[in-house]
């Protein structure tokens, strides 16, 4: 929209109330972490050498099921730190604390792994059922794409009704027949479950869930929307010690060679105070001093008895014609008798041409994305005082 080119990008984005363009946090955060890329680097070297020692030496489609889930989420992880991306961070390690615990029971219980493996019967299920963009598609295209999730569903269906005739009806909703929480006891992880409680509260959609995107500012709530530098600062150590642990476990399980990994990965969680104040520098930058100020509705009053209405954005300080509201002729009435004088009177000494204008709180304009904007000051005739 053309209203953020008024955006002045020679200040910090925490004195223009938090608004900020483009890649301005992720340019600055990169350049903050340069300390780090060696160490990453590092760790994603010695990543490959274990995994392809890893995918010859083990036959155990459970194992190396979990372990591929492992590392495509170890890596997401890395890329999501390097972009503050700390939403994505806490889920990515709260998986990862999932695959730590889920590798380690599998590898201790048979039945826990025929279980594992059964549950694929459940997601081509799921996947058979799921066509809300088949319709989208050209008639051929559809035909076939129907014809393909129709011969998955008959070819799961009697593999579900086997599993489930085996496991029990809750087959469906969960492979394992044990809580994450007793899984995690067992398997001796359970001192880090209440972590992994909280980093679950951004994928349920908890009200701690907006940690680092919503914080109170002169008794009004601030929501940010953009990173998440805060849970991003958490979710490091965390989601690279669950990743390191179990590479300690397909050491000790598997016989695979793992040390210069675990060593690597050890160094970059030591590097954590560097990330923190990276990400707690950037926060301050980004997080403004007070709440930033809400579009208003703007009632323009002319002196024929003409009523226009607008919505000001005090931010960018520029207004875009809007549709008046449904009660839009008590609102002109109310401001008239505000006013306390009439406009013609009032345009006999107002030589510049500007409506009388009244800021009215409380009432929601909508203007189109592609609505033209104008200068604050072509209608205002004091936009700084009429907020107030």
């Amino acid at each position: 929209m053309e209203i953020f080119s008024r955006i002045d990008l020679s200040v910090p984005p925490a004195r223009r109330a938090g608004l900020g363009i483009g890649d301005e946090a992720r340019v600055n955060l990169t350049n903050a972490l340069r300390p780090l890329d060696l160490v990453i680097e590092e760790v994603q070297r010695t990543l490959l050498y274990v995994s392809r020692s890893y995918w010859p030496r083990i036959d155990d489609r459970a194992r190396t099921s979990i372990f591929n889930h492992a590392i495509n989420d170890f890596n997401s992880l890395i890329d999501q730190l390097r972009e503050g991306d700390g939403r994505n961070c806490a889920r990515t390690s709260r998986s990862l604390y999932e695959h730590l615990v889920n590798y380690c029971w599998v590898a201790a219980y048979e039945e826990a792994k025929e279980r594992y493996v059964a549950h694929e019967s459940i997601t081509l299920d799921l996947l058979a059922k799921m066509r809300r963009g088949v319709m989208l598609l050209s008639n051929v295209q559809r035909k076939r794409e129907l014809h393909r999730l129709n011969k998955m569903e008959r070819s799961s269906r009697s593999k579900v009704q086997a599993a489930c005739k085996q496991y029990g009806p809750s087959f469906t909703r969960d492979w394992a027949a044990v809580s994450i929480r007793e899984r995690a006891e067992i398997c001796g992880f359970g001192s880090s479950y209440d972590t992994y409680r909280l980093l679950s509260q951004v994928t349920h959609g908890s009200f701690g869930g907006t940690l680092g995107t919503r914080r109170e500012g002169q008794g009004l709530p601030i929501h940010r929307v953009g990173p998440s530098l805060e849970l991003a600062v958490l979710a490091y150590p965390e989601g690279l010690s669950f990743f390191r642990d179990l590479c300690r476990r397909i050491e000790v399980l598997d016989g695979v060679d793992a040390h210069e990994l675990i060593d690597s990965i050890n160094r970059l969680i030591q590097a954590w105070p560097i990330y923190k104040n990276a990400c707690e520098w950037l926060d301050k930058q980004l997080w403004p001093d007070r709440p930033p100020m809400r579009p208003t509705a703007i009632l323009a009053l002319y002196p024929g008895g003409g009523a226009r209405w607008f919505l000001w954005e005090p931010e960018f300080s520029v207004v875009a014609p809007a549709p008046p509201p449904q009660d839009a002729k008590a609102h002109e009435a109310g401001a008239r008798r505000h006013l306390g004088t009439s406009v013609p009177d009032y345009f006999k000494v107002n030589l510049d041409g500007k409506p009388v204008t009244v800021a009215v709180h409380g009432v929601p304009l909508t203007v189109s994305s592609k609505s033209r904007w104008y200068p604050a000051e072509s209608i205002l005739q004091e936009p700084e005082r009429a907020q107030d």
